[in-house]
């Protein structure tokens, strides 16, 4: 009974660790990938501040990740003519959420300690608003989107459908995380790039844009 009660703590521990790299995260500003670094477990300062000189799995290893993988995996999103390649992106020594590193600017990182697209649970994928010198990177017409608005996750010869639910902005200290990353009564992919002001002095943007999608059954 014993071993059961401290195997409980040690998950519970775990998980509150996690839940707080990711809030560390969106505080610190995400887009130098979408952050620049991207989620504090998932994002980070925006990739602007190279001119002015984005659910946790409790179980899951929390060890520094800091190098991204290609995956066979590719976003798409029709309305704003969006293709590109995924990267699993883990967390830095830092705490952080890691960055694409094959190309930051066109790829997009899938957050490697949740679920992947299609599998139950909150799927997150964090991309870069803009790129040094202001110009668009890839998630640049992210806040475009509309309700309703498709979002193709391929991985192979499998397809994933998933319908845009909702955009939302918020100032970092009032992120929903739990509904971003642990949300589990269904199928879900949620994208995160930076949104609102450029701060200089702090080397971050003021918001961050959340896009909520479901799967679409077949």
């Amino acid at each position: 009974m014993r071993h059961f009660i401290n195997r409980r703590i040690i998950i519970l521990l775990l998980a509150a660790s996690l839940i707080l790299s990711v809030f560390i995260w969106f505080l610190q500003g995400a887009p130098h990938l979408p952050f620049n670094q991207a989620i504090q477990a998932t994002i980070q300062p925006d990739s602007r501040s190279h001119d002015n000189q984005h659910r946790a799995n409790p179980l899951q290893t929390t060890t520094p990740t800091p190098h991204s993988e290609l995956l066979a995996m590719q976003l798409e999103i029709p309305a704003i003519k969006l293709k590109a390649p995924v990267e699993s992106v883990g967390i830095l020594p830092t705490g952080e959420m890691g960055l694409p590193t094959h190309n930051p600017w066109e790829h997009v990182g899938l957050y490697r300690f949740g679920p992947k697209p299609g599998e139950k649970g909150s799927a997150v994928i964090a991309g870069h608003l803009d790129r040094p010198g202001g110009k668009p990177a890839v998630f640049w017409d992210l806040r475009r989107l509309q309700p309703g608005d498709r979002i193709l996750i391929s991985s192979g010869q499998e397809r994933q459908t998933f319908k845009v639910i909702r955009l939302v902005t918020y100032k970092p200290t009032e992120a929903p995380l739990n509904e971003i990353f642990g949300r589990s009564d269904g199928y879900y992919l949620n994208l995160i790039t930076c949104a609102g002001d450029w701060v200089p002095e702090l080397q971050r943007t003021t918001e961050r844009l959340v896009v909520f999608t479901q799967r679409v059954d077949s």
